[in-house]
């Protein structure tokens, strides 16, 4: 025991070392604007204090987050990384509940999964949410049910689908009869409303405020039912998931066979370890499917969830270098040594050009260079995607640069002379709904500017990727 808790720390040590001199070497692109938004709230919120609220930038999330975020993007970074260490160590402690007798692999488990390895290297919410998901699944195996509620009712507050998991916890309070453990689920919704009133002067902003709540299925269109299936071997990697269902088949068969059907902690872990990740896949498919949610159908989102399905995979390979073991040492030496170093090449390699600026930042920082050279700063500028504002390190909320979403049949009419427009082909034509036509053919608005990138490429919607530079007369 005392040989395995030296091996775990040593790893998380050396593995924070590594992640930081990463950090500060590479820049990281996964997640594009999402990464940019969040990042952008959490740090100023400390000026702004009413982000802090801010139903898209989920309010736990940014909280948790802000202070490392004064120390720019490298800061929250490594608040990711220290949350899925955290995670991981809590899966490694969740696991001497289960009889797990390889206890420290949960560990190259949870953070060499491809989605949660890159996810760490970020400022995305998933990381968090996994911290807390797992944390409420080890105070429940701790009986400290009531704890576990408190802990999961703000899971909607670090990403909004997390309330669907809020059944499966209520079905195992109720099968433990830990009836009063129930209503505390809805401690964060208490806590946050009240927290918001003051400001949004509505008790229910939470359900009022959703960002989600609109449609813009011809924006983002919708896929396959099996989209995220598909999508397995770069989500969980291909030795993650043979181990998951390898565990899964092993608990299943352990509850019917040894458990005899019987309300054991097969049941409850099927429930809530498994489950969740299942059914988390199973909402996100469904709106995909189905086009509902402003969903992108962006696989990141199962990061949030990789855990859960690690420690399944940590009963998979358990069960697997047991049953090995019984033929030979060597074979088991031989079958873990394979699956460790699997597991930690697919984790590294299949985002690993990520760890780069995409091709979308590098033409925006070209424009960012370009409006600093001209000095056009110093005029008021309205532009579309966060990324130049972040990349102009101007005070995003201020009223000299103002990310645009244009209203009305002539939204140019509204503003003022010499003001600039950042159009991009991404977010223009479509969270932007400004089409470029429409902008070339006012009268009022000349170009000032148009970058291309070096090699083509088309993005969302299926718009050749350019940005335009253009300012009022």
């Amino acid at each position: 025991m005392k040989k395995e808790n030296t091996f775990v720390w040593w790893f998380v040590v050396v593995f924070l070392f590594v992640a930081v001199f990463v950090i500060f070497k590479t820049e990281n692109s996964f997640g594009g604007s999402d990464t940019i938004s969040h990042y952008k709230i959490a740090h100023w919120a400390w000026k702004y204090p009413h982000l802090l609220l801010d139903s898209w930038g989920k309010p736990v999330f940014t909280l948790l987050i802000s202070p490392w975020a004064q120390f720019g993007m490298n800061g929250a970074r490594v608040y990711n990384v220290i949350i899925g260490l955290c995670t991981a160590l809590l899966l490694w402690r969740l696991s001497f509940y289960l009889s797990i007798q390889h206890k420290w692999l949960g560990l190259f488990l949870v953070v060499f999964v491809p989605i949660y390895f890159i996810s760490m290297f970020t400022s995305l919410t998933e990381v968090t949410f996994s911290f807390i998901l797992i944390l409420s699944v080890f105070l429940f195996y701790k009986d400290k049910m009531v704890w576990s509620a408190v802990v999961l009712s703000f899971l909607p507050f670090v990403r909004t689908e997390g309330a669907i998991l809020f059944v499966l916890f209520i079905g195992a309070f109720a099968l433990r009869k830990r009836y009063l453990a129930i209503p505390f689920l809805l401690t964060g919704f208490l806590v946050y409303s009240v927290a918001g009133w003051g400001y949004y002067h509505d008790f229910w902003w939470i359900v009022n405020q959703n960002p989600y709540s609109g449609n813009a299925v011809d924006i983002y269109g919708h896929g396959s039912l099996l989209h995220f299936i598909d999508k397995m071997p770069v989500i969980l990697g291909y030795p993650v998931v043979i181990l998951f269902l390898i565990g899964l088949i092993v608990i299943i068969v352990h509850w019917i066979k040894s458990d005899k059907w019987r309300l054991s902690k097969s049941v409850y872990f099927l429930l809530l370890v498994p489950g969740s990740f299942l059914l988390y896949l199973a909402a996100h498919s469904f709106v995909w499917w189905r086009g509902m949610g402003n969903s992108l159908g962006l696989i990141r989102v199962m990061a949030a969830v990789a855990p859960a399905a690690s420690l399944t995979a940590l009963v998979g390979m358990d069960w697997l270098l047991k049953s090995v073991q019984k033929f030979s040492r060597v074979l088991k030496l031989t079958v873990l040594s394979v699956f460790l170093i699997w597991i930690i090449m697919v984790g590294i390699s299949t985002y690993l050009s990520a760890f780069s600026v995409s091709p979308t930042e590098t033409l925006l920082s070209e424009t960012a260079i370009f409006i600093k050279h001209k000095q056009l700063d110093n005029n008021k500028i309205y532009y579309f995607d966060p990324y130049l504002a972040y990349k102009l390190g101007a005070d995003p909320y201020s009223n000299q640069i103002i990310q645009w979403y244009p209203k009305g049949n002539n939204p140019v009419a509204k503003l003022p002379g010499g003001c600039i427009v950042v159009w991009d082909a991404h977010f223009g034509p479509n969270e932007g709904r400004e089409p470029l036509n429409d902008l070339l053919k006012n009268d009022a608005m000349g170009v000032v500017k148009i970058f291309r990138p070096k090699y083509p490429f088309k993005v969302l919607g299926g718009y050749d990727y350019s940005i335009y530079v253009f300012q009022k007369k």
